[in-house]
């Protein structure tokens, strides 16, 4: 016995189970029971701010659906005095809709393992958690562990430590800035079996750096809850060579 699925309403007009529709020329849509599922016609790349391209802007080509990206190097983002290319939501793509948000499906993808085995490095996950209903990358910093200490401690005869809290106070370092705040943060240990330890439970902070000439710079930051050892390792290191902040598109999610 098959039973028929629920219909889908979208911006006014109702779409039977099954059905695939175009809500704009950016989206391919299908209705599955009552529920409505859409995937992006356009890339979905986001150019991230790099050296070469310090302020990216997608700009609308006249003839064709999908926007395009261009550099800009008049714009400035203006923070605590400082002209930087800020942290920020790009909007990468969104349904032409006079309220999006009504029809939006939430999206997000889980936070990329940190680009650093040890030290400062950075995840990134994709999101359309916000009023448009737009699919944006996020970026924050992470540190799974400090570099000094990489050898594993035979405590008690254990092959892994998962989680370690640092004893003292620190502050965090990021391209010459050091944070405000001290902070006691969990790191993941290290195997001597070849296993992996990773983080397992994290969330994200707002860390604010004071850098040279007392210019101020905030960034969101992993802050890790519990780490967990497994065999699931990189076949190599190359994976944490990457550079400190991704400057094209093709950082991996």
């Amino acid at each position: 016995l098959v039973l028929e699925g629920d219909n889908c309403v979208f911006d006014g007009m109702i779409y039977r189970n099954g059905e695939t529709f175009q809500p704009s020329c950016k989206y391919q849509c299908t209705c599955r029971d009552g529920q409505i599922g859409c995937l992006p016609r356009c890339n979905l790349d986001l150019l991230l701010p790099g050296p070469d391209c310090p302020f990216p802007r997608k700009v609308e080509v006249p003839g064709e659906c999908c926007e395009k990206w261009i550099c800009d190097p008049k714009e400035e983002v203006i923070l605590g005095g400082f002209a930087m290319a800020a942290y920020r939501q790009e909007a990468t793509l969104g349904i032409d809709v006079s309220d999006s948000s009504a029809n939006c499906i939430e999206q997000t993808t889980e936070w990329s393992a940190c680009s650093k085995s040890c030290g400062m490095g950075f995840s990134t996950r994709v999101t359309n958690r916000n009023q448009q209903c737009e699919m944006v990358k996020q970026t924050r910093l992470c540190i799974v562990r400090p570099c000094e200490n990489e050898e594993p401690s035979d405590k008690k005869g254990k092959k892994c430590i998962r989680t370690k809290k640092s004893l003292k106070a620190v502050r965090f370092e990021y391209k010459n800035c050091t944070s405000v705040q001290t902070y006691k943060p969990r790191y993941c240990g290290v195997c001597n079996d070849g296993r992996c330890c990773t983080p397992h439970n994290t969330k994200t902070i707002q860390v604010e750096f004071r850098c040279a000439q007392g210019k101020v710079l905030k960034k969101p930051m992993m802050l890790i809850s519990t780490c967990v050892c497994h065999n699931n390792c990189p076949q190599s290191n190359n994976a944490f060579f990457t550079p400190l902040e991704p400057t094209s598109s093709e950082a991996k999610i």
